[in-house]
């Protein structure tokens, strides 16, 4: 649905009777409209709807994308969200595809010497095949958001910090600051642990170097 007939409540109702996904321009659209889209379509048990913001401006420039909307009509009204770019180039829908974007509209020309309206931003056969392999590449950077660490990044624990003896240490000494140190690798004691053994004693002679280990204080 064009934004241009997102106000005309009989069509779009006539289009969610359908039961198909549909995808809705949001451009020129005001927020009241869009509302009562979304009322239309939960009345006709149509779930599957999609806002595409969109700057109707013909070419559309960066400062005006405005792509932060996308964020607002996702959490606004519940639907999945995209993007109608008017915009040269492809950095548009790469943003986008950062911001929760599903869907990327862009128009397209097979010969860009035929000039028409829309050709200045339109996009050729190459054009759009680096596009689309340039969003696919931001999908795959954006990866699950989980804070868990992977196979690859753990295996480089071992250059994490942590505790080790600066000097020779005798059985019954004292850990102080002047022999006990927090550097790599990682195969000793975590660093959090460096206050907690200050003042205690070794339980063995321990030398420069070696890595302190649990049971090493008392």
């Amino acid at each position: 649905i064009a934004s241009f007939e997102a106000n005309d409540e009989n069509f779009v109702r006539l289009i969610a009777k359908e039961k198909k996904p549909t995808i809705v321009s949001t451009g020129i659209a005001t927020e009241g409209e869009l509302f009562r889209i979304c009322e239309i379509f939960k009345e006709e048990k149509n779930p599957d709807l999609i806002f595409l913001k969109c700057t109707s401006a013909y070419p559309a420039t960066i400062e005006d994308m405005n792509l932060k909307a996308m964020v607002s009509l996702k959490e606004k009204f519940n639907v999945e969200v995209g993007l109608s770019d008017h915009s040269f180039g492809s950095l548009a829908p790469i943003i986008a595809v950062s911001l929760g974007a599903r869907v990327i509209e862009k128009h397209f020309m097979l010969d860009k010497s035929i000039e028409s309206e829309d050709s200045k931003f339109s996009l050729d056969f190459d054009e759009f095949k680096a596009m689309v392999d340039a969003v696919r590449q931001a999908e795959s950077a954006l990866g699950d958001g989980k804070l868990d660490l992977d196979e690859k990044v753990l295996k480089n624990r071992v250059f994490a910090r942590s505790l080790y003896a600066s000097k020779d240490i005798k059985k019954g000494e004292m850990f102080s600051e002047e022999n006990v140190k927090s550097v790599r690798p990682s195969f000793g004691l975590h660093p959090k642990f460096y206050q907690e053994i200050l003042g205690k004693k070794a339980t063995k002679d321990i030398k420069f170097g070696d890595a302190l280990k649990q049971g090493d204080f008392e």
